[in-house]
Parts: structure tokens; C-alpha cells; sequence
């Protein structure tokens, strides 16, 4: 089974990318070159336990995706000697000797699920680098400035009906499958209501079970014959699925199997997520609503973290989400959680700090001020609805209202209502369950402080996702005060 399956981000390209980084790192070359050459024994050895009968036990399982969490820390740290940045002093600024010192442990307790690699003698060559990144007592920096770089690319995407830039990539992608119009009416029992399981802005989703007993989701695009801007519309993104699904290879992205064209039928058909939508957990009502304990919701909030990260940097198409909401965070049989529905992504040049879009399509509540106010798009924008997705996740409440009543017509009720409460100093309180232990409570109250750094009115204000994964995977690593977040007058200007 591919690794990738199991550990998240491809164990083996997080070596890549570790190596990659640090072609161009200023700080620490030396350093960050040593510890590359130890990084590629463990992709090495990641290498021969693809072939392993070893690698379909649980306990194996979780040992990868704790080395896993280790490389995606070790890419931390190279990338932070990138730039002379306040991540780079950040991480010389802690106590570092401890927090690997730490690293040594969780890395020497995962490799005792790994018999095959203690009895080539590995766990000696991790421990070296562990000893060679741990970083020397006198490049320590006492005094700790914000940590957001401010001169990190805010890249955009294009005009939202424009044509979809495809770029010659060399990636590795599979071709997706071509199913019949016959499949899937069988399928699905003729797209029968019973086996409807979800609707959207332009089409319906079917549980289906293919001959070979595989259960997938069925997307189902509607017939809209009155209105060709809205045909255009539905065939932009019913291209853009196509085109981005196939080329991206995470595990916290939907996989796309295929699709039919057939009779003027579009249809698209995807790995099935057993939970449905986030959005089941957080606007369900009565025995519709389902519970998530915090530790459910901490990881789904890293999880879609991780996938952005990815379709920011890593993918290799620089990628802009457009559209992150609950409902478009689907979860699997475990509640890992993965990110749905490119209709309106966009590819964005690098080093192009923002674009203009004719027109602005996205979500009430997701949909950042300055693409609401003055149509620009950028990496920002994927950053302020995440912000606000925290803000949902943690709270259990939508984070805007087109109702009368409490919130009115409000694009940023949760942003006011959490901005109120941090400057009374009572943000727990927007959490709407019981609490746990008070380590629960501490991780709640750094993700508030996190999503309200996100949603902030200033794109330049905004971390980058690199700088998010950082912020909620290393707990040691302070936060910046949060300023001003965005909408927080109710009664703007809808979004178009």
C-alpha cells in the first residue's frame, strides 16, 4: 500500500521537499545539508517498507503518521533558514534544546513499531539528526517580534469565469476513469432518493456501489438550458474538478475515480466519505446534529490546514481554494477530513503579489473583505475562511447570518462576537461544549487566538498556511496579539 495512504503528505516527498528546501536556505547550510543527507536514509528506508506485509497493521499505521508529523517538522525548520524572518527567530528564540529533546522521544518511541527498520540499525542515524539540527545555545534570540513575515507572496487567482490556465506540468497523475451513464444509473439504483446524500449550487450527490462492490459518491450536474451564462458557469466547474482532482495527490484532498460525459450528462464520481460533511456537525439540527470531542475537532482543523498548505506550496500548480467551508470538508469512516469542490480554484503566478477578478463568486461568511470590496483575490483570501472555518469549528455556530434576529445580516458575527470576548479576556467562552482537562483548554484557546489572526481585516496582517501548520502543530512557538478582524459592522454590502 503507497504510503501517502497512510502518513498524510507522501512520507517519501516530504524527503524531497527537505531537500529541496534546503537548496536555498541562508542560514545554517552547513547545518541543513547534514541533515538532508540523514533525511534521505529515511526515505530510503521508507522506500523498502512500501513492499512490507508489515504496513497494513494499525500500530504500523500510526507509527508513520507520527514520523510523518516529524519530517513535516524537520521542513519547518529548513524552510525557516530560507529567510531571515520572524519564523527563523522564532524557532532560535525557543527553547530548542527541549523541544527536540522532545522530538528525540516521540521519534525513538515510534520507531519501536517499526522492526524492520530498528534491525537495519536506523534509529542510530535519526538520533544524528536530531543531534545536528538541534541548534547551537548562542544563535538564541531573546526578544520575539510578531511572527508574520509581511513580505510573504499574497499570489492570487484570476477572474472567476475566466478560462482555467493549464500550464504544462510535469506531475504524476492518473488519468481519471470513464465511466458509462449505464454504470452509474445501476449504481446508484437510478439515482433514486434513497440514495441521495447531499445537494449543492449545481448538483446532486448519490451513494452508489460499483459491480465490483466499491461505495463512492456520485455527483450529478443539473440541466440549466435557460441561462447559458449559468451552462458556462456549470461547465467551468465541472472542468475545474476534473482538471485540479487529477493532478492533486493529498490525503487531506477528495480523490477524484472518474467521471461520465454521456447524453448531456456530467457526472463526476469520488472516493465515499463515510460522515458526510463537516457541516453535518456543525449546523445539524436535533438527532441531525452529530458530536465531535475536541481532539476530533483539532485534527480535522490540522488536517485541512495540512491540505491547504499543500495547494499553496507543495502542489506544484500553486493552487487558491476559493471556496473553504464546512460543507466542502468531507470526512472519511475516521473523521479525517477532506477538502472538496474546486469549482472555483484558481491557479496563481508566483511573485504576483494580487489579481483582479470581473466577478466575485464564493461564500457569505468565507469570503474575505477585499474580495468582496475590491475584487482582488490572493493566498490571503484561502487564509481569512479558514480563519473563519475555525471560528465554526470551535464555536459549533455559523459564523454569519442572512436571518433577523441575534446576528442579522452579518458576515462576521462570529469575527465580533470572538474579537468582543478576547478583548474582555473570556474567549473560552466561545466554545459551546463542555471543557475537558486544562490542556484542552489551552489548545482551545490558541486556536480562537489563531482563527482571529486568520480573519483579520488586513490580508498583510494574515499568516501565510506555512505559518498556521507551524502555529497549531508547535505548541512552544508564541502567537502574535490579533488586530482588527474583518466585518466587524454588520450591514455591508452583500457579497455578489
Amino acid at each position: 500500500m503507497d504510503i501517502a495512504k497512510l502518513a498524510g503528505v507522501d512520507a517519501i516527498k516530504l524527503v524531497v521537499m527537505i531537500v529541496q528546501a534546503s537548496q536555498t536556505v541562508r542560514h545554517n547550510k552547513k547545518t541543513c545539508q547534514q541533515l538532508v543527507q540523514h533525511v534521505q536514509i529515511i526515505g530510503d528506508l521508507l522506500k523498502k517498507l512500501q513492499a512490507s506485509e508489515m504496513m497494513q497493521q494499525p500500530e504500523i499505521r500510526n507509527g508513520l503518521s507520527e514520523l510523518e508529523q516529524i519530517l513535516r517538522e524537520a521542513y519547518m525548520l529548513v524552510t525557516s533558514c530560507q529567510n531571515n524572518n520572524y519564523v527563523y527567530h522564532l524557532f532560535m528564540a525557543a527553547k530548542q534544546a527541549d523541544q527536540f529533546r522532545v522530538l528525540q522521544n516521540r521519534l525513538n518511541s515510534c520507531l519501536q513499531v517499526f522492526p524492520l527498520i530498528s534491525h537495519i540499525d536506523t534509529t542510530d542515524h535519526l538520533d544524528q539528526i536530531l543531534e545536528i539540527i538541534r541548534p547551537q545555545h548562542s544563535q538564541a534570540v531573546k526578544e520575539v517580534p510578531r511572527l508574520f513575515t509581511g513580505c510573504s507572496s499574497c499570489d492570487t487567482r484570476t477572474e472567476v469565469y475566466g478560462e482555467v490556465k493549464k500550464r504544462p506540468l510535469q506531475l504524476n497523475c492518473a488519468e481519471p476513469l470513464k465511466f458509462s451513464l449505464t454504470q452509474l444509473v445501476d449504481a446508484t439504483n437510478k439515482f433514486s432518493d434513497q440514495n441521495q446524500i447531499g445537494q449543492g449550487s449545481f448538483g446532486c450527490v448519490y451513494k452508489g456501489q460499483l459491480h465490483d462492490g466499491l461505495v463512492v459518491a456520485v455527483k450529478r450536474c443539473f440541466h440549466l438550458p435557460s441561462s447559458p451564462n449559468q451552462l458556462d458557469v456549470q461547465d467551468l466547474e465541472f472542468q475545474n474538478e476534473i482538471y485540479f482532482l487529477t493532478k492533486l495527490q493529498h490525503t487531506n484532498i477528495v480523490k477524484l475515480l472518474g467521471n461520465c460525459m454521456q447524453e448531456s450528462q456530467r457526472i463526476l464520481v469520488y472516493e465515499y466519505m463515510a460522515n458526510g460533511s463537516l457541516d453535518n456537525f456543525i449546523s445539524g439540527t436535533g438527532t441531525g446534529r452529530l458530536f465531535l470531542d475536541w481532539p476530533a475537532r483539532s485534527r480535522i482543523m490540522k488536517g485541512v490546514a495540512e491540505g491547504l498548505l499543500y495547494l499553496h506550496k507543495h502542489c506544484g500548480l500553486h493552487v487558491i481554494h476559493g471556496d473553504l467551508k464546512p460543507s466542502n470538508i468531507l470526512l472519511d469512516l475516521n473523521l479525517h477530513p477532506k477538502i472538496s469542490d474546486f469549482g472555483l480554484a484558481r491557479t496563481y503566478s508566483p511573485g504576483v503579489e494580487e489579481e483582479f477578478a470581473d466577478r466575485i463568486v464564493g461564500s457569505i461568511g468565507f469570503t474575505a473583505p477585499e474580495c468582496r470590496e475590491r475584487r482582488i483575490f490572493s493566498i490571503k483570501s484561502d487564509v481569512y475562511g479558514f480563519g473563519a472555518l475555525l471560528l465554526e469549528i470551535v464555536s459549533g455556530r455559523r459564523c454569519f447570518s442572512l436571518a433577523s434576529g441575534e446576528s442579522g445580516d452579518d458576515h462576521g458575527f462570529l469575527n465580533r462576537k470572538a474579537w468582543r470576548l478576547w478583548r474582555a479576556g473570556r474567549l473560552i467562552k466561545l466554545f459551546h461544549s463542555p471543557l475537558g482537562n486544562e490542556s484542552e483548554r489551552t489548545e482551545i484557546l490558541r486556536c480562537i487566538q489563531i482563527a482571529l489572526l486568520c480573519v483579520e481585516q488586513d490580508p498583510a496582517n494574515r499568516p501565510t498556511m506555512q505559518e498556521v501548520v507551524l502555529m497549531l502543530s508547535c505548541h512552544d512557538v508564541a502567537l502574535p496579539m490579533p488586530q482588527r478582524p474583518a466585518y466587524l459592522t454588520v450591514g455591508k454590502a452583500r457579497a455578489h
